[in-house]
Protein backbone atom coordinates (compact mmCIF):
# COMPACT_ATOMS: atom_id res chain seq x y z
CA UNK A 1 0.00 0.00 0.00
CA UNK A 2 2.92 2.42 0.91
CA UNK A 3 4.67 2.06 -2.84
CA UNK A 4 1.34 2.41 -4.06
CA UNK A 5 0.52 5.84 -2.08
CA UNK A 6 4.05 7.13 -3.09
CA UNK A 7 4.05 6.35 -6.56
CA UNK A 8 0.24 8.15 -7.07
CA UNK A 9 1.02 11.34 -4.86
CA UNK A 10 0.55 13.86 -7.21
CA UNK A 11 2.12 16.83 -5.20
CA UNK A 12 4.65 16.80 -2.17
CA UNK A 13 3.55 18.90 0.74
CA UNK A 14 5.34 22.52 0.48
CA UNK A 15 7.99 22.89 2.03
CA UNK A 16 7.86 25.62 5.26
CA UNK A 17 11.32 26.78 4.32
CA UNK A 18 12.73 29.23 6.85
CA UNK A 19 9.29 30.19 8.62
CA UNK A 20 8.47 28.53 11.47
CA UNK A 21 4.80 30.28 11.74
CA UNK A 22 3.99 29.58 7.95
CA UNK A 23 4.69 25.97 9.36
CA UNK A 24 2.13 25.91 11.78
CA UNK A 25 -0.37 26.69 9.21
CA UNK A 26 0.17 24.69 6.45
CA UNK A 27 -2.75 21.72 6.03
CA UNK A 28 -1.94 17.98 6.01
CA UNK A 29 -4.41 15.33 4.30
CA UNK A 30 -4.29 12.08 6.33
CA UNK A 31 -6.63 8.73 7.25
CA UNK A 32 -9.07 10.24 9.35
CA UNK A 33 -8.60 9.33 13.17
CA UNK A 34 -10.59 6.17 13.00
CA UNK A 35 -8.72 4.52 10.27
CA UNK A 36 -6.67 1.66 11.01
CA UNK A 37 -2.97 1.26 10.94
CA UNK A 38 -1.19 2.01 7.51
CA UNK A 39 -4.56 3.10 5.88
CA UNK A 40 -5.39 6.06 3.74
CA UNK A 41 -8.74 7.50 2.11
CA UNK A 42 -11.44 4.99 3.97
CA UNK A 43 -14.57 3.81 2.08
CA UNK A 44 -17.86 3.01 3.63
CA UNK A 45 -20.83 0.58 2.40
CA UNK A 46 -24.22 1.87 2.88
CA UNK A 47 -27.26 -0.05 1.09
CA UNK A 48 -30.19 2.25 1.10
CA UNK A 49 -30.65 5.51 -0.74
CA UNK A 50 -30.45 7.65 2.39
CA UNK A 51 -26.75 6.90 2.47
CA UNK A 52 -25.48 10.56 2.90
CA UNK A 53 -27.53 11.28 6.70
CA UNK A 54 -26.71 7.77 7.82
CA UNK A 55 -23.16 8.66 7.15
CA UNK A 56 -23.30 12.05 8.71
CA UNK A 57 -25.11 10.53 11.33
CA UNK A 58 -22.75 8.07 12.05
CA UNK A 59 -19.68 10.20 11.62
CA UNK A 60 -21.23 12.74 14.51
CA UNK A 61 -22.01 9.71 16.52
CA UNK A 62 -18.84 8.35 16.40
CA UNK A 63 -19.55 4.78 14.76
CA UNK A 64 -17.13 5.32 11.29
CA UNK A 65 -14.43 2.61 11.47
CA UNK A 66 -11.62 2.18 9.29
CA UNK A 67 -12.26 0.33 6.01
CA UNK A 68 -10.56 -2.91 6.91
CA UNK A 69 -12.57 -3.14 10.25
CA UNK A 70 -15.97 -3.37 8.38
CA UNK A 71 -16.88 -6.80 7.20
CA UNK A 72 -17.49 -6.14 3.57
CA UNK A 73 -14.05 -5.48 2.82
CA UNK A 74 -12.95 -9.43 3.61
CA UNK A 75 -16.52 -10.86 2.33
CA UNK A 76 -16.99 -8.71 -1.26
CA UNK A 77 -14.56 -10.54 -3.28
CA UNK A 78 -16.15 -11.84 -6.12
CA UNK A 79 -14.86 -14.41 -8.66
CA UNK A 80 -11.37 -15.15 -9.29
CA UNK A 81 -10.22 -11.87 -8.00
CA UNK A 82 -9.47 -12.13 -3.90
CA UNK A 83 -6.42 -10.03 -3.10
CA UNK A 84 -8.79 -6.64 -3.59
CA UNK A 85 -12.66 -6.40 -2.51
CA UNK A 86 -15.06 -5.60 -5.05
CA UNK A 87 -17.22 -2.87 -5.05
CA UNK A 88 -20.60 -3.20 -5.92
CA UNK A 89 -22.31 -0.79 -8.56
CA UNK A 90 -25.59 1.83 -7.50
CA UNK A 91 -27.16 -0.77 -9.98
CA UNK A 92 -27.40 -3.12 -6.91
CA UNK A 93 -28.33 -0.28 -4.97
CA UNK A 94 -24.90 -0.23 -3.08
CA UNK A 95 -23.39 3.51 -2.48
CA UNK A 96 -19.92 4.05 -1.30
CA UNK A 97 -18.81 6.97 0.66
CA UNK A 98 -15.24 8.14 1.22
CA UNK A 99 -13.71 9.90 4.09
CA UNK A 100 -10.36 11.96 5.07
CA UNK A 101 -9.08 14.01 7.57
CA UNK A 102 -7.18 17.58 7.07
CA UNK A 103 -4.76 18.64 10.27
CA UNK A 104 -2.35 21.18 10.63
CA UNK A 105 1.39 20.53 10.44
CA UNK A 106 2.30 21.41 13.75
CA UNK A 107 2.88 20.14 17.16
CA UNK A 108 -0.18 17.76 18.37
CA UNK A 109 -1.74 17.87 14.88
CA UNK A 110 -5.18 20.08 15.09
CA UNK A 111 -7.97 19.78 13.28
CA UNK A 112 -7.33 22.77 9.76
CA UNK A 113 -10.04 25.48 9.62
CA UNK A 114 -12.38 24.35 7.40
CA UNK A 115 -12.99 27.96 6.39
CA UNK A 116 -9.47 27.83 5.00
CA UNK A 117 -9.80 25.04 2.49
CA UNK A 118 -10.65 26.46 -1.03
CA UNK A 119 -11.87 23.46 -2.14
CA UNK A 120 -11.77 19.33 -2.22
CA UNK A 121 -12.02 16.61 -4.36
CA UNK A 122 -10.89 12.98 -5.32
CA UNK A 123 -9.25 11.46 -8.18
CA UNK A 124 -9.85 7.81 -9.01
CA UNK A 125 -6.97 5.95 -10.77
CA UNK A 126 -6.69 2.49 -12.59
CA UNK A 127 -3.73 0.84 -11.16
CA UNK A 128 -1.37 -1.95 -12.74
CA UNK A 129 -0.38 -4.75 -10.91
CA UNK A 130 3.47 -3.41 -11.03
CA UNK A 131 2.30 0.29 -9.44
CA UNK A 132 2.13 1.97 -12.89
CA UNK A 133 -1.05 4.60 -12.77
CA UNK A 134 -3.47 5.46 -15.39
CA UNK A 135 -5.55 8.47 -14.88
CA UNK A 136 -9.37 9.30 -16.39
CA UNK A 137 -8.87 12.31 -18.63
CA UNK A 138 -11.16 14.38 -19.77
CA UNK A 139 -10.58 17.45 -22.46
CA UNK A 140 -13.37 20.28 -23.16
CA UNK A 141 -16.07 18.24 -21.46
CA UNK A 142 -15.53 15.26 -23.41
CA UNK A 143 -14.00 12.14 -21.67
CA UNK A 144 -10.73 10.54 -23.20
CA UNK A 145 -10.55 7.34 -21.07
CA UNK A 146 -7.83 5.87 -19.19
CA UNK A 147 -4.16 7.39 -19.91
CA UNK A 148 -1.27 6.51 -19.78
CA UNK A 149 1.98 9.25 -18.38
CA UNK A 150 3.92 10.96 -15.77
CA UNK A 151 1.49 11.85 -12.83
CA UNK A 152 2.26 15.89 -12.37
CA UNK A 153 2.70 17.49 -9.72
CA UNK A 154 0.04 19.44 -9.10
CA UNK A 155 -3.74 20.93 -9.62
CA UNK A 156 -6.00 18.44 -11.53
CA UNK A 157 -8.16 21.16 -13.03
CA UNK A 158 -6.08 22.54 -16.05
CA UNK A 159 -8.38 25.66 -16.41
CA UNK A 160 -7.98 26.10 -12.27
CA UNK A 161 -4.58 25.76 -12.00
CA UNK A 162 -3.53 28.48 -14.41
CA UNK A 163 -6.14 30.81 -13.68
CA UNK A 164 -4.44 30.76 -9.95
CA UNK A 165 -1.36 30.66 -11.21
CA UNK A 166 -2.56 34.11 -12.63
CA UNK A 167 -1.52 32.98 -16.62
CA UNK A 168 -5.31 32.98 -17.49
CA UNK A 169 -8.04 35.38 -16.84
CA UNK A 170 -11.20 34.34 -15.08
CA UNK A 171 -14.44 33.87 -17.29
CA UNK A 172 -17.95 33.68 -16.61
CA UNK A 173 -18.90 31.17 -17.74
CA UNK A 174 -16.18 28.99 -17.00
CA UNK A 175 -14.80 26.94 -19.96
CA UNK A 176 -15.57 23.33 -20.51
CA UNK A 177 -13.89 21.24 -17.95
CA UNK A 178 -9.80 19.88 -18.92
CA UNK A 179 -8.11 17.87 -16.80
CA UNK A 180 -7.77 14.93 -15.04
CA UNK A 181 -12.10 14.12 -13.52
CA UNK A 182 -12.39 15.41 -10.10
CA UNK A 183 -15.08 14.44 -8.15
CA UNK A 184 -16.02 17.14 -5.00
CA UNK A 185 -15.24 16.57 -1.50
CA UNK A 186 -17.01 18.38 1.53
CA UNK A 187 -16.09 19.61 4.94
CA UNK A 188 -17.43 18.53 7.97
CA UNK A 189 -16.39 19.10 11.86
CA UNK A 190 -16.90 16.95 14.35
CA UNK A 191 -15.82 16.77 18.24
CA UNK A 192 -14.40 13.20 20.07
CA UNK A 193 -12.76 12.99 23.12
CA UNK A 194 -9.54 11.17 23.39
CA UNK A 195 -8.20 8.56 25.51
CA UNK A 196 -8.15 10.93 28.41
CA UNK A 197 -11.29 12.55 28.01
CA UNK A 198 -10.26 15.54 26.53
CA UNK A 199 -12.48 16.85 23.47
CA UNK A 200 -10.66 17.04 20.10
CA UNK A 201 -11.70 18.89 17.06
CA UNK A 202 -11.41 16.68 13.79
CA UNK A 203 -11.89 18.46 10.17
CA UNK A 204 -13.12 15.48 7.91
CA UNK A 205 -13.27 15.54 4.30
CA UNK A 206 -16.30 13.47 2.78
CA UNK A 207 -18.16 12.56 -0.66
CA UNK A 208 -19.59 10.00 -2.50
CA UNK A 209 -17.53 7.68 -4.74
CA UNK A 210 -19.40 7.53 -7.99
CA UNK A 211 -18.77 3.98 -9.86
CA UNK A 212 -19.57 5.22 -13.26
CA UNK A 213 -18.90 7.15 -16.07
CA UNK A 214 -17.87 5.96 -19.91
CA UNK A 215 -15.67 7.45 -22.70
CA UNK A 216 -16.67 7.02 -26.63
CA UNK A 217 -14.46 5.62 -29.43
CA UNK A 218 -13.71 8.13 -31.96
CA UNK A 219 -13.77 7.52 -35.61
CA UNK A 220 -10.29 6.90 -36.26
CA UNK A 221 -9.74 4.64 -33.36
CA UNK A 222 -7.61 1.68 -34.63
CA UNK A 223 -9.17 -1.77 -34.59
CA UNK A 224 -8.50 -4.13 -31.17
CA UNK A 225 -6.27 -6.79 -32.39
CA UNK A 226 -6.46 -10.11 -31.16
CA UNK A 227 -3.74 -11.99 -28.79
CA UNK A 228 -0.45 -12.16 -30.18
CA UNK A 229 -1.16 -8.61 -32.80
CA UNK A 230 -2.48 -10.42 -35.40
CA UNK A 231 -4.75 -8.49 -38.01
CA UNK A 232 -8.43 -9.97 -38.03
CA UNK A 233 -8.75 -11.63 -41.35
CA UNK A 234 -12.40 -10.43 -41.85
CA UNK A 235 -12.21 -12.66 -45.21
CA UNK A 236 -13.18 -15.79 -42.98
CA UNK A 237 -17.00 -14.40 -42.56
CA UNK A 238 -17.14 -16.01 -46.19
CA UNK A 239 -16.41 -19.10 -48.42
CA UNK A 240 -13.92 -19.06 -50.98
CA UNK A 241 -14.10 -17.62 -54.07
CA UNK A 242 -16.08 -14.68 -52.11
CA UNK A 243 -13.69 -14.98 -48.76
CA UNK A 244 -10.80 -16.95 -47.59
CA UNK A 245 -12.66 -19.60 -45.61
CA UNK A 246 -11.53 -22.63 -47.41
CA UNK A 247 -9.12 -20.77 -49.46
CA UNK A 248 -7.18 -22.89 -52.31
CA UNK A 249 -6.18 -22.41 -55.85
CA UNK A 250 -7.79 -21.06 -58.40
CA UNK A 251 -10.00 -23.55 -60.40
CA UNK A 252 -12.13 -23.49 -63.59
CA UNK A 253 -15.72 -23.32 -61.94
CA UNK A 254 -14.74 -21.49 -58.50
CA UNK A 255 -16.55 -18.12 -59.98
CA UNK A 256 -19.39 -19.41 -61.24
CA UNK A 257 -21.64 -18.30 -58.39
CA UNK A 258 -25.56 -18.68 -60.07
CA UNK A 259 -25.95 -21.92 -62.02
CA UNK A 260 -29.58 -21.63 -63.93
CA UNK A 261 -30.63 -18.82 -61.46
CA UNK A 262 -29.67 -21.19 -58.17
CA UNK A 263 -27.05 -19.21 -56.29
CA UNK A 264 -24.27 -21.05 -54.29
CA UNK A 265 -24.11 -21.01 -50.88
CA UNK A 266 -21.00 -18.68 -50.68
CA UNK A 267 -22.70 -16.04 -52.55
CA UNK A 268 -25.74 -16.20 -50.57
CA UNK A 269 -23.23 -15.65 -47.71
CA UNK A 270 -22.24 -12.59 -49.32
CA UNK A 271 -25.57 -11.29 -50.21
CA UNK A 272 -27.03 -11.75 -46.79
CA UNK A 273 -23.62 -9.32 -45.72
CA UNK A 274 -24.32 -6.97 -48.70
CA UNK A 275 -27.87 -6.11 -48.17
CA UNK A 276 -28.37 -7.01 -44.59
CA UNK A 277 -24.95 -5.31 -42.92
CA UNK A 278 -23.99 -2.96 -45.71
CA UNK A 279 -26.98 -1.88 -47.22
CA UNK A 280 -25.70 -1.65 -50.60
CA UNK A 281 -28.36 -0.55 -52.41
CA UNK A 282 -28.13 2.66 -50.56
CA UNK A 283 -26.56 4.99 -52.92
CA UNK A 284 -26.25 7.38 -50.65
CA UNK A 285 -23.55 5.76 -47.97
CA UNK A 286 -20.05 6.51 -49.09
CA UNK A 287 -18.47 3.64 -47.74
CA UNK A 288 -20.44 0.95 -50.11
CA UNK A 289 -19.10 3.46 -53.88
CA UNK A 290 -16.23 0.54 -54.15
CA UNK A 291 -18.71 -2.32 -54.26
CA UNK A 292 -21.35 -0.55 -56.16
CA UNK A 293 -18.63 0.27 -58.89
CA UNK A 294 -17.57 -3.60 -58.90
CA UNK A 295 -21.23 -5.31 -58.63
CA UNK A 296 -21.94 -2.33 -61.50
CA UNK A 297 -19.31 -4.07 -63.73
CA UNK A 298 -20.66 -7.71 -63.04
CA UNK A 299 -23.08 -9.00 -65.00
CA UNK A 300 -25.61 -12.23 -65.29
CA UNK A 301 -25.68 -13.94 -68.78
CA UNK A 302 -27.49 -16.91 -70.25
CA UNK A 303 -26.34 -18.58 -73.26
CA UNK A 304 -28.36 -18.93 -76.55
CA UNK A 305 -27.88 -20.36 -80.57
CA UNK A 306 -26.95 -17.69 -82.54
CA UNK A 307 -25.38 -17.36 -85.62
CA UNK A 308 -22.08 -15.75 -85.46
CA UNK A 309 -20.01 -13.98 -88.05
CA UNK A 310 -17.57 -16.07 -89.66
CA UNK A 311 -18.73 -19.40 -88.64
CA UNK A 312 -20.63 -21.72 -90.84
CA UNK A 313 -22.81 -23.09 -88.03
CA UNK A 314 -24.56 -21.54 -85.04
CA UNK A 315 -22.59 -21.38 -82.20
CA UNK A 316 -23.55 -21.22 -78.45
CA UNK A 317 -23.22 -17.75 -77.04
CA UNK A 318 -23.48 -15.83 -73.90
CA UNK A 319 -25.57 -13.09 -74.10
CA UNK A 320 -25.67 -10.70 -71.04
CA UNK A 321 -27.92 -9.36 -69.21
CA UNK A 322 -28.15 -6.60 -66.18
CA UNK A 323 -25.69 -5.95 -63.47
CA UNK A 324 -25.49 -7.31 -60.16
CA UNK A 325 -25.85 -3.99 -58.79
CA UNK A 326 -29.23 -3.10 -60.90
CA UNK A 327 -30.24 -6.22 -60.01
CA UNK A 328 -30.01 -5.34 -56.13
CA UNK A 329 -31.93 -2.17 -56.15
CA UNK A 330 -34.71 -3.82 -57.63
CA UNK A 331 -34.38 -7.02 -55.43
CA UNK A 332 -33.47 -6.34 -52.27
CA UNK A 333 -36.88 -6.47 -50.32
CA UNK A 334 -37.19 -10.20 -52.25
CA UNK A 335 -33.87 -11.19 -50.89
CA UNK A 336 -34.60 -10.18 -47.56
CA UNK A 337 -37.48 -12.43 -47.47
CA UNK A 338 -35.49 -15.08 -49.04
CA UNK A 339 -32.93 -14.98 -46.13
CA UNK A 340 -35.66 -14.99 -43.90
CA UNK A 341 -37.07 -18.45 -45.48
CA UNK A 342 -34.08 -19.56 -45.60
CA UNK A 343 -33.36 -19.09 -41.86
CA UNK A 344 -36.24 -20.88 -41.08
CA UNK A 345 -34.84 -23.78 -43.38
CA UNK A 346 -37.51 -24.08 -45.93
CA UNK A 347 -34.91 -23.64 -48.96
CA UNK A 348 -31.29 -24.75 -48.65
CA UNK A 349 -28.57 -22.10 -48.73
CA UNK A 350 -27.22 -23.95 -52.17
CA UNK A 351 -30.17 -24.54 -54.00
CA UNK A 352 -32.29 -21.50 -53.27
CA UNK A 353 -33.27 -19.79 -56.52
CA UNK A 354 -33.02 -16.07 -56.28
CA UNK A 355 -35.47 -13.60 -57.10
CA UNK A 356 -35.46 -11.43 -60.51
CA UNK A 357 -37.08 -8.16 -58.60
CA UNK A 358 -40.22 -8.44 -60.81
CA UNK A 359 -41.98 -11.13 -59.20
CA UNK A 360 -40.50 -14.34 -60.76
CA UNK A 361 -37.19 -15.82 -60.38
CA UNK A 362 -33.61 -15.78 -62.47
CA UNK A 363 -33.23 -18.88 -65.17
CA UNK A 364 -29.81 -17.18 -66.08
CA UNK A 365 -26.14 -17.48 -65.00
CA UNK A 366 -23.14 -15.52 -62.78
CA UNK A 367 -19.82 -15.87 -63.83
CA UNK A 368 -16.73 -14.12 -61.78
CA UNK A 369 -13.39 -13.81 -62.88
CA UNK A 370 -10.31 -15.05 -60.58
CA UNK A 371 -9.45 -11.37 -60.65
CA UNK A 372 -13.53 -10.02 -59.49
CA UNK A 373 -13.57 -12.72 -57.17
CA UNK A 374 -10.38 -11.15 -55.71
CA UNK A 375 -11.72 -7.46 -55.91
CA UNK A 376 -14.80 -8.49 -53.96
CA UNK A 377 -13.16 -10.22 -51.39
CA UNK A 378 -10.91 -7.60 -50.41
CA UNK A 379 -13.55 -4.87 -50.63
CA UNK A 380 -15.88 -6.73 -48.49
CA UNK A 381 -13.32 -7.06 -46.09
CA UNK A 382 -12.47 -3.48 -46.22
CA UNK A 383 -16.21 -2.65 -46.23
CA UNK A 384 -16.47 -4.89 -42.53
CA UNK A 385 -13.36 -3.29 -41.13
CA UNK A 386 -15.26 0.01 -41.85
CA UNK A 387 -18.20 -0.93 -40.73
CA UNK A 388 -16.75 -2.37 -37.10
CA UNK A 389 -14.96 0.82 -37.33
CA UNK A 390 -18.40 2.88 -37.59
CA UNK A 391 -20.10 0.94 -34.98
CA UNK A 392 -17.38 1.88 -32.50
CA UNK A 393 -17.71 5.32 -33.30
CA UNK A 394 -19.40 7.27 -30.47
CA UNK A 395 -19.99 3.79 -28.71
CA UNK A 396 -19.43 4.59 -24.63
CA UNK A 397 -16.95 1.87 -23.36
CA UNK A 398 -17.27 1.80 -19.87
CA UNK A 399 -14.77 3.20 -17.20
CA UNK A 400 -14.15 0.67 -14.81
CA UNK A 401 -13.55 -3.30 -16.38
CA UNK A 402 -13.26 -6.71 -14.77
CA UNK A 403 -10.05 -7.38 -16.27
CA UNK A 404 -7.00 -8.59 -14.88
CA UNK A 405 -5.39 -5.34 -14.75
CA UNK A 406 -8.76 -3.45 -13.83
CA UNK A 407 -7.44 -2.08 -10.27
CA UNK A 408 -8.48 0.80 -8.37
CA UNK A 409 -7.53 3.19 -5.94
CA UNK A 410 -8.73 7.26 -4.90
CA UNK A 411 -6.77 9.94 -3.77
CA UNK A 412 -8.14 12.94 -1.77
CA UNK A 413 -6.64 16.38 -2.05
CA UNK A 414 -7.47 19.84 -1.31
CA UNK A 415 -7.04 23.40 -2.28
CA UNK A 416 -6.03 26.24 0.18
CA UNK A 417 -4.10 29.71 0.49
CA UNK A 418 -0.86 30.37 1.97
CA UNK A 419 0.27 32.90 3.54
CA UNK A 420 1.79 34.76 0.36
CA UNK A 421 -1.74 34.42 -1.04
CA UNK A 422 -0.71 31.53 -3.51
CA UNK A 423 -3.41 28.83 -3.84
CA UNK A 424 -1.60 25.74 -3.22
CA UNK A 425 -2.84 21.62 -3.56
CA UNK A 426 -1.92 19.37 -0.83
CA UNK A 427 -3.10 15.51 -1.46
CA UNK A 428 -4.05 12.97 0.68
CA UNK A 429 -2.92 9.46 1.03
CA UNK A 430 -4.94 6.82 -1.35
CA UNK A 431 -7.58 4.41 -0.29
CA UNK A 432 -7.04 0.73 -0.36
CA UNK A 433 -6.92 -0.93 -3.63
CA UNK A 434 -10.48 -1.79 -5.19
CA UNK A 435 -12.07 -3.94 -8.02
CA UNK A 436 -15.70 -3.02 -9.42
CA UNK A 437 -17.98 -5.14 -9.88
CA UNK A 438 -20.09 -6.14 -13.47
CA UNK A 439 -23.41 -5.21 -13.28
CA UNK A 440 -24.14 -8.87 -14.18
CA UNK A 441 -22.06 -10.41 -10.85
CA UNK A 442 -24.42 -13.07 -9.63
CA UNK A 443 -22.43 -12.69 -6.35
CA UNK A 444 -22.58 -8.85 -6.71
CA UNK A 445 -26.52 -9.03 -7.34
CA UNK A 446 -29.25 -8.44 -4.10
CA UNK A 447 -32.68 -9.50 -3.97
CA UNK A 448 -35.02 -7.53 -4.80
CA UNK A 449 -38.68 -8.16 -4.57
CA UNK A 450 -41.51 -7.67 -7.38
CA UNK A 451 -44.87 -8.29 -6.11
CA UNK A 452 -46.93 -10.25 -8.31
CA UNK A 453 -50.64 -9.53 -9.22
CA UNK A 454 -53.47 -11.34 -7.64
CA UNK A 455 -55.90 -12.90 -10.14
CA UNK A 456 -58.74 -10.50 -8.93
CA UNK A 457 -56.30 -8.06 -10.25
CA UNK A 458 -56.63 -9.11 -13.75
CA UNK A 459 -60.32 -8.68 -12.89
CA UNK A 460 -60.12 -4.85 -12.16
CA UNK A 461 -56.88 -4.35 -14.29
CA UNK A 462 -57.57 -1.42 -16.83
CA UNK A 463 -54.92 -0.25 -19.15
CA UNK A 464 -53.63 2.56 -17.87
CA UNK A 465 -49.99 1.81 -17.53
CA UNK A 466 -46.93 2.84 -19.59
CA UNK A 467 -48.73 4.88 -22.48
CA UNK A 468 -47.21 4.17 -25.99
CA UNK A 469 -47.88 7.09 -28.34
CA UNK A 470 -47.86 5.90 -32.18
CA UNK A 471 -47.75 7.87 -35.35
CA UNK A 472 -50.30 8.16 -37.85
CA UNK A 473 -48.00 5.62 -40.11
CA UNK A 474 -47.73 2.86 -37.47
CA UNK A 475 -51.16 3.61 -35.97
CA UNK A 476 -52.50 3.08 -39.67
CA UNK A 477 -51.32 -0.69 -39.09
CA UNK A 478 -51.75 -1.32 -35.71
CA UNK A 479 -55.31 -0.39 -36.01
CA UNK A 480 -55.71 -3.34 -38.44
CA UNK A 481 -54.44 -6.04 -36.67
CA UNK A 482 -57.30 -8.52 -35.31
CA UNK A 483 -57.68 -9.15 -31.67
CA UNK A 484 -56.83 -12.68 -32.16
CA UNK A 485 -54.96 -15.37 -32.39
CA UNK A 486 -54.11 -15.50 -35.50
CA UNK A 487 -53.50 -11.87 -35.84
CA UNK A 488 -55.14 -11.01 -39.25
CA UNK A 489 -54.92 -7.75 -40.77
CA UNK A 490 -59.04 -7.67 -40.87
CA UNK A 491 -59.04 -4.85 -37.97
CA UNK A 492 -61.22 -1.61 -37.89
CA UNK A 493 -58.29 0.54 -39.22
CA UNK A 494 -57.34 3.54 -38.17
CA UNK A 495 -60.78 5.54 -39.68
CA UNK A 496 -60.04 8.71 -37.91
CA UNK A 497 -56.75 9.54 -39.41
CA UNK A 498 -54.71 10.47 -36.54
CA UNK A 499 -52.44 9.41 -33.82
CA UNK A 500 -53.22 6.81 -31.36
CA UNK A 501 -52.11 6.29 -27.61
CA UNK A 502 -51.79 2.68 -27.18
CA UNK A 503 -51.60 1.34 -22.85
CA UNK A 504 -52.14 -1.81 -21.57
CA UNK A 505 -52.58 -3.53 -18.33
CA UNK A 506 -49.81 -3.63 -15.77
CA UNK A 507 -50.91 -6.75 -13.99
CA UNK A 508 -51.99 -8.61 -16.99
CA UNK A 509 -48.39 -7.50 -18.38
CA UNK A 510 -46.56 -8.74 -15.17
CA UNK A 511 -47.85 -11.91 -15.53
CA UNK A 512 -47.49 -12.62 -19.09
CA UNK A 513 -43.88 -11.49 -18.44
CA UNK A 514 -43.28 -13.99 -15.61
CA UNK A 515 -44.75 -16.90 -17.61
CA UNK A 516 -42.93 -16.35 -20.32
CA UNK A 517 -39.61 -15.99 -18.59
CA UNK A 518 -40.47 -19.73 -17.05
CA UNK A 519 -40.71 -21.06 -20.46
CA UNK A 520 -37.45 -19.53 -21.44
CA UNK A 521 -35.97 -20.80 -18.49
CA UNK A 522 -38.05 -24.54 -18.94
CA UNK A 523 -36.42 -24.66 -22.45
CA UNK A 524 -33.02 -23.82 -21.13
CA UNK A 525 -33.05 -26.18 -18.26
CA UNK A 526 -34.03 -29.20 -20.48
CA UNK A 527 -30.39 -28.34 -22.39
CA UNK A 528 -28.18 -27.36 -19.88
CA UNK A 529 -29.87 -27.23 -16.52
CA UNK A 530 -29.95 -23.81 -15.45
CA UNK A 531 -33.36 -24.32 -13.26
CA UNK A 532 -31.30 -24.98 -10.34
CA UNK A 533 -29.34 -21.59 -10.61
CA UNK A 534 -31.76 -19.21 -11.97
CA UNK A 535 -34.87 -20.52 -9.58
CA UNK A 536 -35.43 -20.34 -6.01
CA UNK A 537 -38.68 -20.99 -4.26
CA UNK A 538 -39.22 -19.89 -1.29
CA UNK A 539 -42.51 -20.40 1.04
CA UNK A 540 -43.91 -17.37 2.16
CA UNK A 541 -46.43 -16.37 4.71
CA UNK A 542 -49.76 -14.68 3.12
CA UNK A 543 -52.52 -12.93 4.79
CA UNK A 544 -55.10 -13.53 2.58
CA UNK A 545 -54.95 -17.15 2.79
CA UNK A 546 -54.82 -16.86 6.49
CA UNK A 547 -58.26 -14.76 5.95
CA UNK A 548 -59.66 -17.90 3.81
CA UNK A 549 -59.29 -15.54 0.85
Amino acid sequence: MVSIDSALRAERPMRPGRSAPFAATQPQVVAPFFAGKGEGLTLHRYFDEDFVARFLNDAQAGRLTGTAAQPWFHSDRFGRFSAEPTLRLPLHRCFYLVCAEVRCVAGGSPAFDPRKILGAGLVVRRVAADGTAQRWMISDGQPLGWRDGRIPDHDPDDVHRLAARGLLPARFPEPPYSGEEVVPLHTLLVSRRDARGVARKHTLLWGYLPLSGSARQQVDAPLPLPEGDEAPDFGLEHAWPLGSRGAKDWADGDGLVVTEGVASAAFIEVLQTLLTQFRVDDAGDPDNAGLRKLLGKVRFHHFEVRLVEGEDFPQLVPVFGDTVLEWLDRSAPALVELFARIGRGEPVAGGARLPDGAGGSRTDRLLLSEQEAENLRSLVGLRLARAQVRFDDGLPMPRYGQGDEDRFISLPFIRWRDECGCERVAWGPASHVFRVASPFDPEAQRPTTVVLPALDDLKRGLPRGVAMLAPKSLADVLRKISPNADMKGDGPGNRSGTCWSFSFSLPAITLCATMLLMVVINLLNLFLGWLPRVFLALPRLCLKALRGK
